[in-house]
């Protein structure tokens, strides 16, 4: 999601920004990715049951994750 957020405002155009923020909390590269394809099957998984929109993209249910209010 933020380099999509970089690419789409222009201010991290390559996603090297990024890059260096998901390593900088002790992500890497490949712990990213694992975690993109998690969010991507599970994007799937809910779009299966018909709930979700079909053509939603993980970015959504990320932020309906983390941006909930959990109280």
């Amino acid at each position: 999601m933020a380099q999509a957020v970089g690419r789409e405002t222009g201010h991290d155009p390559d996603g090297s920004i990024a890059t260096w923020v998901w390593r900088d909390q002790s992500w890497s590269p490949h712990r990213y990715a694992v975690y993109l394809s998690f969010m991507q099957a599970a994007c799937g998984q809910l779009a299966a049951t018909g709930t979700w929109p079909s053509a939603a993209k993980p970015d959504l249910l990320e932020y309906a994750l983390f941006s909930a209010p959990w109280t």
